[in-house]
């Protein structure tokens, strides 16, 4: 009897030197995980902390094996030491929150005039600015380079801030000078040198000519090549072989569309607030224009009438000029009888019409003066109202057929000639232009 009950009492030992056994062998197994976790938290922390002061990819090896080693070499800690880092964390809580109050009591305290000083600060445009939304630019948030845009020819990575920038564009070209030093529009297209149909004619004479070949492109050694739809895409491949970065945007007629496209532009060249202050400009003077055209009524039915080679063309919805006109705060006749973009038209379509104004926007030296008296004189037109009353005017075509913001320009000298009244001034001559 007793020989049985001293062999349970060893088993009972036995069993309690087991379950020991293994409760010391899993805490044994639970400090190495936690030795493992620790460096890689400390790892990302610092990586985190190197991109944010450093704004760079990855960070220094250096501050990434530091954290790793000292997590290693830390010993097992204590209960002692555990309750002395929880007692410290409850102090470093508790000088926060009061740190906090502290703050909250100072901002109640604050004058009226302070606080709302600094909600106007959080709130004004300039704070506010993003590049969220552009057509175009595929990660607002990276301002850095390289930099990825979405062209008319797909994805685009702009390795650098380019320095020797081509358009082969005019309307490209007068966005490019109002957004870069001249120095940095190394060559341009014949057209821009021509004060007939270019805004920038004066600033780009001296600068080299180039046209679609990509051969006389290359010779120049640009950075970028931005450039309108119209540009033959197999040049844009030519120039992509020879690693020439192309970006072919987006040319719109939009209210919209000529802010982003200021934005975009700006992106690619690096100049971000530049493109942000001028188009700030650009809106400023539009909606001035608009704020008093928009409440115009009735509004004048306004067509836009050319004549080449014999052959009458319109300008229908959709078309440069009929932006303008819309903008002036006309009607354009060309889209109100269906007709969208340029089309060409008769002496009965005309008449069909019937526009309270006409403008013709055709440079005087392709006979715009000519043009506009054999439409005075013909017999067939005398009912059109515009013929009648003499509404016939010739416009400076390069405000309202190149497509930039200085279409702006062409609808501020039509709304002087629709509403005298509410424009005695003439608006300012130009726009600015990069330092």
């Amino acid at each position: 009897m007793l020989a049985s009950s001293s062999c349970s009492w060893r088993l009972v030992g036995w069993l309690a030197i087991l379950v020991v056994g293994l409760f010391l062998v899993a805490c044994s197994a639970d400090d190495p995980q936690q030795a493992e976790s620790e460096p890689r938290s400390a790892a990302e922390q610092s990586e985190q902390q190197q991109a944010r002061d450093h704004a760079q990819d990855e960070p220094e090896p250096e501050a990434v094996e530091q954290p790793q080693a000292q997590a290693e070499q830390q010993p097992a800690e204590s209960a002692v030491a555990q309750a002395q880092q929880a007692a410290e964390r409850q102090q470093a809580e508790a000088e926060t929150t009061e740190q906090a109050a502290q703050e909250q009591q100072t901002a109640a305290q604050a004058p009226a005039e302070q606080q709302a000083a600094a909600q106007q600060a959080q709130s004004s445009p300039a704070t506010g600015r993003t590049l969220e939304g552009v057509r175009g630019i595929v990660d607002p948030s990276n301002n850095g380079w390289p930099r990825e845009v979405e062209g008319l020819n797909g994805i685009v990575t702009i390795p650098a801030k380019p320095m020797r920038i081509i358009t082969a564009s005019i309307g490209h070209d007068e966005v490019t000078l109002a957004l870069v030093p001249n120095e940095r529009l190394v060559a341009v297209g014949g057209v821009s040198r021509n004060a007939t149909y270019s805004n920038i004619a004066a600033m780009v004479q001296d600068k080299p000519e180039i046209s679609r070949d990509p051969e006389v492109i290359v010779a120049q050694s640009p950075d970028v090549v931005v450039t309108s739809p119209y540009f033959p895409v197999e040049a844009i491949d030519a120039l992509e072989r020879v690693g020439i970065v192309v970006v072919q945007t987006e040319l719109v007629q939009s209210p919209q569309a000529r802010i982003d496209s200021i934005l975009l532009m700006g992106y690619i060249f690096g100049e971000e607030e530049r493109a942000f202050e001028f188009a700030d400009e650009v809106q400023a003077r539009y909606e001035a224009l608009i704020a008093i055209t928009s409440s115009k009524s009735p509004q004048p039915s306004v067509l836009a009438l050319t004549q080449y080679s014999d052959t009458l063309w319109v300008a229908g919805g959709n078309s440069t000029e009929g932006g303008v006109i819309v903008a002036a705060g006309g009607v354009n006749a060309a889209e109100a009888a269906g007709i969208q973009g340029n089309q060409t038209t008769s002496l009965e379509g005309v008449i069909a019409m019937a526009p309270s104004v006409i403008i013709i926007p055709q440079p005087l030296e392709f006979g715009a003066e000519e043009f506009r008296q054999s439409l005075l004189d013909n017999e067939a037109l005398a009912e059109v109202p515009a013929i009648r009353d003499g509404a016939v005017h010739v416009v400076e075509s390069k405000h309202f057929t190149t497509l930039s913001f200085w279409n702006i320009r062409g609808a501020e000298d039509l709304a002087r000639l629709l509403w005298p009244e509410d424009f005695p001034d003439p608006p300012a001559e130009s726009f600015s232009v990069a330092e």
